[in-house]
């Protein structure tokens, strides 16, 4: 019986934490980190291609993203952090300096949400759980993946990588491996291992909570 009760209070947190988002993403809730990260190129002295061969992102793709006719994913955000020597969230905008966070219930639907993708059409939006935390060593992030969108392209990068579904479906690719997880279903691997993660369903979403490592 106390399972159980756990189980219904964490399954509630999960759910009132993502919230029912329905309007689509506004272009200015994403331009900024768009925007810094080309302020952080110019104040490092840096051209695309160096930045590029620093970074680990291939330079078209960082001059689309610079462009804002891609949105950076969560890979891309951790990876130019990481790189520069900064946290994760000097790119979207949060506030920090605390050695802890909280997240009330009644602010969870307050939690900014960037996207993924391409600019017309997201294939996720994600929101930073773990904002404000000075010197963080983990990122956590709660994904949520459109139903008719996703990219086959696999990603690669230091550190480990854990994922909790919390609703729907979705199929997680590691090398020439792949496993289909539910909800309630996670996974753990190292993230040197090709990965790619795309929503199951045609018709709902799907959201997962993502905890990264990205290593030192």
């Amino acid at each position: 019986m106390d399972v159980m009760c756990e189980n219904r209070e964490y399954r509630d947190y999960f759910k009132d934490v993502q919230g029912f988002y329905r309007e689509q993403e506004k272009p200015e809730e994403v331009i900024p980190i768009a925007r810094r990260i080309k302020d952080l190129r110019a104040r490092h002295n840096l051209s695309l291609e160096q930045f590029s061969w620093i970074v680990g992102i291939d330079v078209d793709r960082l001059a689309a993203i610079e462009e804002r006719r891609v949105l950076p994913d969560v890979a891309a955000i951790v990876k130019i952090s990481r790189a520069l020597r900064i946290e994760t969230g000097c790119l979207l905008g949060e506030r920090s300096g605390s050695g802890y966070t909280v997240v009330r219930g009644k602010d969870r639907m307050n939690i900014a949400r960037h996207a993924a993708g391409a600019a017309e059409r997201p294939n996720y939006h994600y929101q930073s759980l773990a904002s404000g935390v000075a010197g963080r060593n983990m990122e956590i992030f709660l994904l949520t993946l459109t139903s008719d969108a996703g990219s086959d392209e696999l990603s690669i990068h230091d550190g480990e990588e854990f994922l909790l579904v919390t609703e729907g479906a979705v199929r997680v690719i590691l090398g020439d491996r792949e496993e289909t997880l539910e909800e309630g279903d996670s996974i753990y691997y190292r993230a040197d291992i090709p990965h790619n993660v795309t929503n199951l369903s045609r018709q709902d979403k799907a959201v997962i909570m993502a905890v990264i490592y990205p290593g030192r």
